[in-house]
């Protein structure tokens, strides 16, 4: 049981950390002399080392701590690997490439209940202990009212969290991945994906714009990016909404609508020699109201940072 547990929190870790860490190797890519690409045929197998944390905005969540984060990929002409994430390049030219994919959606990452400390040894380090309790309302005293309104409904006494709620299950996406390069330093990516496993049964849109600044001489690589995800109302109804299904009080049930969430990021690199680089990345994503509007989500963004040494084997 431990050791499923542990390899399932893996798996997690290398399909939520992994692309920012500025990893992924597209075939486009491979047409041009790049260190970073992946040779047809041949298996890549890393290993990020070090210390870092992604948050986790839901009341009562954990955060999930990255120490130790394991890739893994491998592509032919046109089938290819990327650690949770299966594709086929039907499209493939100089500067863009079309492919159909299939991934876990990771969502669910939120709710996962597995004790990361316990696996890996820490907890979440920058979790901020947030209030579950209503708070006193201005203008009360404290005492009791001998003449209660009947007529008005009770006062939750708490907020809900992770677990008064019913489980939240892993999902399955399908859809198309698109890159556009424009030069060496600008790439452009979209994809849309849609729910095949019946569990949420909406899609969602991630577009996002990447600028990779050579350092000056050195063998490091600067890469900044922007985007947005757009998510469906029954995506954030099925993960973020409250309902009769949940043990909670009915003044806190929340019906999901559809919003955006745009984000930043950077990715430092600095290949110290032919197996290790040193890696820095950061990430945050200023949640959409439909997520954050919902008394289960206890803040308004969520933060990636990592900082430690990549092998490759």
């Amino acid at each position: 049981m431990i050791l499923k547990a542990s390899l399932k929190y893996l798996l997690l870790l290398a399909a939520l950390t992994t692309p920012r860490l500025g990893l992924a190797a597209e075939p486009a890519t491979c047409l041009q002399a790049n260190e970073e690409c992946i040779e047809i045929g041949q298996w890549q197998v890393s290993l990020a080392v070090g210390g870092g944390v992604l948050t986790n905005p839901l009341q009562g969540g954990e955060n999930i701590p990255l120490i130790v984060v394991p890739y893994v990929s491998y592509y032919n002409e046109q089938f290819f690997l990327e650690n949770t994430t299966l594709g086929y390049t039907f499209q493939e030219a100089e500067h863009f490439d079309i492919s159909a994919i299939l991934e876990l959606n990771g969502e669910q990452k939120h709710f996962n209940r597995l004790h990361a400390g316990n696996i890996i040894g820490v907890d979440g380090a920058l979790s901020d202990g947030g209030n579950s309790e209503v708070p006193t309302s201005p203008d009360s005293d404290g005492s009791e009212d001998l003449f209660p309104d009947t007529d008005k409904p009770a006062e939750p006494k708490r907020l809900p969290t992770l677990d008064d709620i019913a489980k939240r299950d892993w999902a399955i996406d399908a859809g198309v991945l698109a890159h556009w390069y424009i030069g060496k330093q600008h790439k452009i990516t979209a994809q849309w994906l849609h729910d095949v496993s019946g569990v949420y049964k909406g899609q969602h849109i991630k577009a996002s714009y990447k600028y990779q600044l050579a350092a000056f001489d050195w063998p490091a690589k600067l890469q900044l990016s922007a985007g947005f995800d757009w998510q469906s109302a029954e995506l954030n109804d099925y993960y973020y909404g409250l309902n009769s299904k949940d043990n909670v009080e009915q003044a806190y049930f929340y019906q999901g609508k559809q919003g955006v969430s745009p984000f930043l990021g950077t990715v430092f690199n600095y290949r110290i020699n032919k197996r290790w680089q040193f890696k820095f990345s950061a990430k945050r994503t200023f949640l959409s109201s439909a997520i954050t509007d919902s008394p289960l989500v206890n803040d308004k963004h969520q933060d990636y940072v990592f900082i430690g040494g990549l092998y490759e084997f």
